[in-house]
């Protein structure tokens, strides 16, 4: 039996992930080196070269009930995000650009090359007790795109993303978080505004050796409605919940490594699939 993800079920979840985020927030102080698995920690001035691979496999497709549409899609899409950050004082800036190949079995068809460039600027707030690092993104529609495609490996729309990150430690625990709420605009090549998504990611971990840390992390994401020429199309928000760990190595100087990987439990208008990344970060 299907279970059916409500909107009051959507809204209790990022609720009960808020509440439990700024609970271990409050219940930290800060020292050391984050994680920063994604970009909240603050370091050094100086450049940082973050290279991210990953891969990306999913057989499944499902509906806005959760209904399997398709049990044999046969998505695959590896590659890497290559980052280029630059801290100076309280301030950040970055440059992403992602490459790599999505690929359906299914539809015996593939696309390769960049993806969309991600920019951001964020400024650490002058707080002492905790991390927190406000981040605006936007997303050039830099990618191959083509409607006609049955896969894209970038996606072909311009969005404007706001993002919260927080970064607190007290040995033997650190805790990396970040809430996102991405503006979506028109894609010109369908037609279709996507709805605008909130996301919460959360990482917890726990010194296990010297310079390794390990702990559960869980992403979750949901959306509203898609709309064409402003009317709204309903049932067709996306939502999903991914659960998995990671662990993280920083016995060298100048490199951090972390390995992870998210099983995909919930999903709605999306695929349900398994996420295997590397986090390599490298200072001059």
């Amino acid at each position: 039996m299907s279970y059916k993800f409500t909107m009051k079920n959507k809204i209790y979840i990022i609720k009960l992930l808020i509440t439990s985020c700024l609970l271990s927030v409050l219940s930290l102080s800060t020292t050391a080196h984050a994680i920063n698995y994604a970009t909240g920690a603050r370091v050094a001035p100086g450049y940082q070269l973050n290279v991210y691979p990953f891969s990306y496999g999913a057989d499944i497709r499902t509906d806005g009930d959760g209904h399997h549409l398709l049990n044999d899609l046969g998505l695959k899409k590896y590659g890497s995000f290559i980052g280029n950050n630059y801290y100076t004082g309280d301030f950040f800036f970055s440059a992403t650009i992602p490459v790599g190949t999505a690929a359906i079995g299914k539809y015996n068809t593939e696309d390769s090359g960049f993806g969309d460039i991600q920019a951001r600027v964020g400024w650490f707030l002058p707080i002492n007790s905790v991390t927190i690092l406000p981040v605006l993104l936007v997303k050039i529609p830099s990618g191959c795109y083509d409607a006609g495609r049955p896969v894209n490996f970038g996606d072909g729309q311009a969005d404007v993303v706001s993002e919260l990150y927080f970064f607190k430690l007290l040995q033997p625990f650190s805790l990396d978080t970040v809430f996102k709420y991405a503006v979506r605009f028109r894609n010109p090549a369908t037609d279709i505004t996507p709805g605008n998504e909130v996301t919460v990611e959360s990482l917890l971990t726990a010194k296990v050796a010297d310079n390794v840390r390990i702990g559960p992390a869980v992403n979750f994401i949901t959306g509203e409605d898609s709309r064409r020429g402003g009317t709204a199309l309903s049932g067709s928000a996306v939502t999903r919940l991914s659960v998995g760990g990671e662990v993280f190595y920083g016995g060298f100087n100048k490199v951090k490594i972390s390995l992870a990987a998210y099983q995909d439990m919930l999903s709605r208008n999306s695929t349900e699939g398994v996420l295997a990344m590397g986090r390599f970060t490298f200072r001059f």
